[in-house]
């Protein structure tokens, strides 16, 4: 074994499934930290302290950097007075009205812990309210893709078989479609329309500029079937946009899920939209003892500030667009087949050759830059940051090139 990191992951595969509770952060390449102790701005160091560029951002929910002050000091007055209560705490309702106020569909809001989860809720409600029972999937939705053998999973998910456990009754109710194959579609709502509850769109983050005519066609089409259009802002939200994609592209679903950016790495999602569908969670049981948990509310209460006075998404779309562009000269210039496609906030990674692929990420590694098939950025990722990560990525792409170690 290389490191004692290696060495404390290896020995947890004795009690610790798969080693990570999340499949994602499972570590495949020796070159990657193995084991993370503790992050700062845009950097993370593993067990043996080594320092790296993080640009997986705990897979997207450090928008604004590791232990920033401004939202530590939040976290640490409220843990001075509680965590969760046998009532609702002030900052449930606090945060609720903040958030009505900067997503444009949300009339009510509701909170949980997972992005998964919240979808879930979602799915639930439309069911409820239509009386219909197929769901639509399109893109990645967490792990309830697994009910249909189309949807799109993470690394993480792919290299496992998420079909099993789910029967063959419960994956017939469940349809993936593709982003943007308008015909595709038209044709199912034509013949299945009357019989689908909702659709779950999260965007193509490799085309995403497609949705500029996309998602109001699916609007449409939902309205026209009486379908409700519920939009995975996961990933989207607080990084395109504070509201997100349907803030960007100007369109508003019947319900939408936000969760990593919300509080900068704190555990908590929401589940928001028309008042009538967010009200009727109450009414069906859907219901958690810690959506009201108070350090992950003050932590949101303090990002939706942080936002407002930094200028957050500027920045993020700025300082993404310095670090991807030049990456991709990187790749033109020593012709590697490759190209990040999409928003610079959180483009796609798109390589002709997997084996390339494996291979420039495990040589940035190895110079201590950490990457993710989605690039992410944050608010601490400064100019000098990007810089140096440059440096490292050129530096990579010449190993890869000269097939050195």
């Amino acid at each position: 074994m290389k490191n004692k990191g290696w060495e404390i992951f290896k020995n947890s595969l004795n009690y610790l499934g798969g080693g990570s509770s999340t499949n994602s952060k499972i570590p495949n390449f020796e070159e990657e930290p193995a084991i993370l102790i503790k992050g700062k701005g845009c950097r993370v160091y593993d067990f043996e302290g080594n320092e790296y560029i993080d640009f997986r951002c705990a897979l997207g929910p450090v928008t604004l950097g590791y232990n920033l002050p401004e939202i530590n000091s939040a976290i640490i007055k409220q843990l001075e007075n509680g965590v969760v209560f046998s009532y609702p705490h002030v900052l449930e309702s606090e945060v609720a009205k903040k958030i009505t106020e900067i997503i444009p569909c949300a009339e009510r809001v509701r909170f949980l812990k997972t992005g998964g989860e919240a979808i879930a809720a979602c799915i639930k409600i439309a069911r409820n309210y239509t009386k219909r029972k197929k769901i639509i999937h399109c893109g990645y939705n967490g792990w309830l893709n697994c009910f249909d053998t189309g949807g799109i999973s993470a690394p993480g998910i792919l290299s496992s078989s998420p079909l099993k456990g789910i029967p063959p009754e419960i994956s017939a109710l469940h349809i993936n479609l593709q982003w943007a194959d308008f015909e595709k579609w038209e044709r199912v709502f034509k013949e299945q329309g009357e019989e689908i509850a909702g659709v779950v769109i999260a965007s193509d983050y490799k085309d995403i500029e497609k949705g500029k005519e996309f998602l109001p066609f699916i609007r449409d089409l939902t309205k026209k079937y009486g379908s409700l259009m519920i939009i995975d802002e996961i990933v989207t939200g607080f990084r395109v946009a504070i509201g997100g994609i349907q803030e960007y592209f100007n369109f508003l679903p019947d319900m939408a899920v936000f969760s990593k950016g919300i509080a900068n790495g704190m555990p908590l999602s929401i589940y928001c939209g028309r008042k009538e569908l967010i009200d009727s969670a109450k009414e069906i049981g859907i219901s958690s003892t810690f959506g009201g948990e108070t350090l992950s509310l003050a932590a949101s209460n303090a990002v939706v500030e942080f936002y407002k006075k930094n200028n957050v998404i500027k920045y993020l779309w700025e300082i993404g667009q310095k670090m991807w562009s030049g990456v991709n000269n990187l790749f033109k210039q020593y012709e590697v087949e490759a190209e990040l496609k999409g928003f610079p906030v959180c483009p796609f990674f798109d390589f002709k050759n997997p084996e390339e692929r494996n291979l420039f990420f495990r040589k940035c590694f190895k110079n201590r830059v950490i990457l993710y098939n989605v690039g992410y950025v944050c608010y601490s990722h400064k100019e000098k940051d990007i810089n140096e990560a440059l440096e490292k990525v050129e530096k990579s792409i010449k190993e890869m090139k000269n097939g050195s170690n």
